[in-house]
């Protein structure tokens, strides 16, 4: 079996090299493959003047049903807070970062790295791809990191950080097929 890095595959998915008849984003059906969201929320409740977030991976919740095999072409994400980007940027001790997993495996991160927040993030382009293997299939997310709590913060116990990671569920049988065979095999999943 040919592996190569998520990299490498996911820069030739992007640039629309086709090196083997590999499906583009061009050719898309775009009429029978809805937008679909995953939302994840996690809130910190103020200790010792830190809110900090250390999760135990737990469901990023999409907007409808799972369905099996069915790709799944993620888009962007888009992270904020129940506090202003200024206090949010002030206050960061230790960089919060936004983890994704795989169901059955909430150890394999989907991302190579997590994904830092120093700052809110509008629709941060990120390109990754999932095929489901059953229907009600699940991802797991997690956010870790610290804000301290300044003085805009004080009588704020607590505050939420919010994910929502945009895709593109693709369910058309033909493409999915010709994803599968003409992408090898990404390390790691």
């Amino acid at each position: 079996m040919v592996t190569m890095k998520v990299s490498e595959v996911l820069s030739r998915f992007i640039s629309g090299l086709r090196p083997l008849a590999i499906p583009r984003l061009e050719d898309l059906p775009y009429l029978s493959s809805p937008p679909i969201q995953f939302v994840y929320e996690s809130t910190a409740t103020l200790a010792l003047g830190v809110y900090t977030w250390n999760d135990v991976a737990s469901n990023l919740t999409p907007n409808r049903r799972i369905l099996a095999n069915t790709l799944y072409l993620f888009r962007n994400i888009t992270l904020t807070a129940d506090i202003s980007a200024m206090d949010y940027s002030m206050a960061t001790v230790t960089t919060p970062a936004f983890y994704m997993f795989r169901q059955g495996d909430a150890k394999t991160v989907m991302f190579r790295e997590p994904l830092l927040m120093p700052a809110f993030m509008s629709q941060f382009d990120y390109r990754l791809t999932w095929i489901s293997q059953q229907d009600n299939d699940q991802l797991y997310a997690a956010f870790r990191g610290g804000l301290v709590q300044t003085a805009n913060l004080v009588g704020k116990n607590s505050i939420t950080l919010q994910a929502v990671v945009s895709a593109q569920e693709i369910s058309d049988k033909n493409f999915v097929e010709a994803f599968r065979r003409n992408y090898p095999r990404i390390e790691g999943e």
